[in-house]
């Protein structure tokens, strides 16, 4: 009978051990939102909740995102830490501040590799870092409304 509830207790802790891990986050299949970018005011980086936005779709090595005004679109490959964008597209809107979106654009083009680190993606370009996103939580990452 020892046997028994002692296998009991042990199977109970593997489970509740095993239930309260969260899955890993990845570069694809999350919502990333910029966080840090030098030459990018947190002040203009929270002024929406989608603005300076990534999302890699693995399904079709897509991603797509927005800047502070404009939405874009491309190709990604990655290669163990290494990340390189391909054929990026871009909907051309004028908007004010547009100096910030020409740095997000720079900053994706020169990106050479990535880290995922918790909740954080960061990116880098010539082994200097570029830009840290915050993964967005699963409620709060659902589309928003079309303008």
């Amino acid at each position: 009978m020892k046997r028994v509830f002692a296998a009991a207790v042990l199977l109970l802790a593997m489970t509740a051990c095993g239930g309260s891990q969260k899955k890993a986050l990845s570069l694809e299949g999350t919502l990333w939102k910029l966080s840090e970018m030098k030459g990018i005011p947190v002040t203009a980086i929270d002024a929406e909740a989608d603005f300076f936005t990534l999302q890699f779709n693995p399904a079709d090595t897509m991603v797509s995102g927005r800047t502070n005004c404009n939405r874009f679109f491309g190709r990604y490959v990655v290669k163990d830490s290494q990340l390189t964008f391909e054929n990026m597209g871009m909907t051309r809107m004028a908007c004010p501040d547009m100096a910030y979106e020409e740095a997000f654009v720079q900053m994706l083009n020169g990106v050479d590799r990535y880290a995922v680190e918790g909740k954080e993606l960061k990116l880098y370009g010539e082994d200097r870092p570029l830009a840290t996103f915050r993964a967005v939580e699963e409620s709060a990452s659902s589309a928003p409304a079309a303008k």
